[in-house]
């Protein structure tokens, strides 16, 4: 699983994770903005200019989940065919990257994602 933090507060340990390893799969292909692609099993640092690109991506996003009337989201995953993902734990995912990417870019510090 991957979690991420800002480099800036990594003293402070606050960081933040995918709550699921689908969700994190079902994710990872439009958060996936950086120059650097992110690794799931190492790490991968997202440059301020990279955070304000994952910014827009997150808010078309949302804005899309918003209008899916669904609470459910239907996704075939590499592993386990189809699963039925929650809507809300998306949204509150993607209001997570959000959050720190807003922070990296206010801080003027990066967004670092490490997989384990």
């Amino acid at each position: 699983m991957i979690n991420w933090i800002v480099s800036e507060l990594n003293e402070q340990g606050e960081s933040w994770y995918f709550p699921s390893f689908e969700i994190q799969e079902y994710l990872l292909p439009i958060i996936n903005v950086g120059v650097e692609r992110i690794d799931e099993y190492g790490s991968t640092e997202y440059s301020i200019e990279d955070c304000r690109r994952l910014k827009y991506v997150i808010v078309f996003a949302l804005e899309t989940l918003a209008i899916t009337q669904k609470s459910e989201i239907r996704y075939e995953t590499i592993h386990d065919d189809l699963v039925q993902l929650n809507k809300q734990e998306i949204i509150d995912t993607l209001e997570s990257l959000l959050d720190a990417s807003k922070l990296s870019v206010k801080l003027q510090s990066e967004l670092i994602f490490m997989g384990d």
